[in-house]
């Protein structure tokens, strides 16, 4: 019994809702990352693997200040449509900066993107009318 709760724990997403949050946008709607209001960077992230790369040699200043706007999972939230990874970025400590703070993002959207992966290769589904 403890193991069937245990699995009906874990969120399932169908192979569409995937797709979606995997998918490149368009430029226009990716991540910009700015060092401060009016000082971009000239990077733009246009997909989670692709957000997870630019994270890692991101400016720090602009990591600290996307972060403290909530920026990160504002995006992840409204243009990818992950509600499960922005509210993950949401719960890291507000106090986290720096190295630190890059470190624990890049874990977290790593280990989601591994996550979706699974579930691709594995075939889950929770809405099978999608």
């Amino acid at each position: 019994m403890a193991k069937k709760f245990e699995g009906a724990k874990k969120k399932l997403l169908d192979k569409t809702t995937i797709s979606r949050i995997v998918r490149t946008v368009p430029h226009h709607e990716g991540f910009h990352f700015f060092r401060d209001l009016g000082d971009p960077t000239g990077t733009v992230a246009t997909s989670l693997a692709d957000f997870l790369e630019k994270m890692r040699n991101a400016d720090i200043h602009s990591v600290n200040f996307h972060f403290k706007r909530q920026d990160f999972a504002k995006w992840i939230m409204g243009i990818i449509g992950d509600a499960e990874l922005s509210r993950r970025i949401s719960r890291i400590r507000k106090e986290a900066q720096g190295e630190g703070l890059r470190e624990e993002i890049i874990r977290v959207v790593k280990g989601r993107l591994e996550e979706l992966e699974g579930m691709q290769t594995e075939g889950y589904t929770l809405n099978t009318r999608a």
